[in-house]
């Protein structure tokens, strides 16, 4: 059985995805496709809109697998996203990955990522390290041809070429122009398809007009409750109040003295748009400080970071991917392929169980990963 893998959050499910979702399997005629989702939280450093058991059902009117991103990966910056996601596409036997970009020309990511390997062991980009510049800044000041980096889901889709080179080679990359909408679009403005952005504003402030870009069979699962930042900022600001910077210094993605940033701060904010605003700064993008607020708030460690992938969570799966699931047991039966979450296999996914579980605490929710079984439908 060939298989494509969608690396995707899914927050929420949309026209768009559908799209991508249908092409993906066309254009690599595979039998199967495979979403790997975020869980609980989101690359952009926020709690998902839906919890990843309803982004779930959203996903399985679509694709045939659905499988949760290791949970440190998905509030981590693009390499590490993408690394981890390559690694569990290998884990899979994926065939094939299919990204949406603004591009839409694999042949152009290859030619990009080959000049960019060059790059790396070039003595001006040791140099620029050691200036203490940042991979991105360093990319955009030593390519010729930079254009390409400068949309968010080219930057992504770079990331994967890399990972796929470093790590499966076997896979085929593949990618689809994006449908319509762009990423950060925040108004819904056209008749079937709208940024991800633009349906959880539109969602969260009880407006209307996500009905039309949505798939009209899923529409009922976006009546479920929805979660948004602001409830975050009491738990965040008691972590940062209780501990010292040295504490905070061991947090996952907290690096270059951020650490005292928030310590200085966070006694005069009352609110967790006002602490983004205290932090932002040239230094520190409001991406990169969202991420670290939700590493604070999950007290995910430097030290913890995951470094191999030894199981792979199965949130939901068709009946074809059920067929799937079987081959892969029978082919690689020293894999952990786990469905549901017990006491024996817990330990593989402890990240993901306290990302529910503080999810749950925040937002009052009650679906956690034990009492949650494998999702399956037709």
């Amino acid at each position: 059985m060939k298989s494509v893998a969608l690396v995707t959050e899914y927050n929420p499910f949309h026209n768009g995805h559908l799209y991508h979702a249908e092409q993906s399997k066309s254009i690599t005629q595979s039998d199967v496709s495979i979403a790997i989702m975020s869980g609980q939280f989101v690359m952009r450093g926020e709690p998902a809109i839906f919890n990843k058991f309803v982004r779930t059902e959203m996903a399985l009117s679509a694709v045939d697998i659905v499988v949760e991103l290791p949970a440190y990966a998905s509030i981590s910056a693009g390499q590490y996203f993408a690394n981890s996601a390559i690694q569990v596409a290998d884990y899979l036997d994926a065939n094939h990955l299919s990204f949406g970009s603004e591009s839409g020309d694999i042949d152009q990511f290859h030619a990009i990522a080959k000049e960019m390997k060059a790059i790396e062991q070039s003595e001006a980009f040791a140099q620029k390290l050691k200036e203490g510049k940042s991979y991105p800044r360093i990319l955009s000041e030593l390519l010729e041809h930079n254009t390409l980096l400068k949309e968010p889901n080219n930057t992504l889709g770079l990331s994967y070429i890399q990972a796929i080179n470093n790590f499966a080679p076997q896979i085929q990359p593949w990618t689809i122009q994006r449908h319509q909408a762009q990423h950060h679009d925040d108004g819904i403005t056209d008749q079937s398809f709208a940024s991800g952005t633009s349906i959880r504003n539109a969602l969260i402030s009880n407006q209307e007009g996500w009905q039309k870009v949505v798939p009209s069979k899923i529409v009922q699962l976006y009546q479920q409750p929805k979660a948004n930042t602001e409830p975050c900022f009491p738990f965040i600001k008691h972590t940062i109040l209780t501990q010292d910077a040295k504490q905070l210094r061991q947090l996952h993605t907290v690096s270059e003295g951020l650490e005292q940033r928030l310590k200085k701060v966070i006694s005069a904010t009352t609110s967790y748009s006002q602490l983004i605003d205290a932090l932002k700064s040239k230094r520190y993008t409001r991406t990169h400080i969202q991420r670290v607020l939700m590493n604070v708030l999950l007290n995910f460690q430097q030290h913890d970071k995951p470094q191999t992938l030894d199981a792979v969570r199965i949130l939901g799966m068709t009946k074809r991917g059920q067929a799937y699931i079987k081959h892969l047991k029978t082919k690689f039966p020293e894999r952990n392929y786990v469905t549901n979450i017990n006491k024996q296999n817990a330990h593989h996914f402890k990240h993901e169980i306290q990302a529910t579980d503080v999810y749950n605490n925040v937002f009052n929710h009650t679906a956690t990963d034990f009492n949650t079984p494998v999702i399956i439908r037709n």
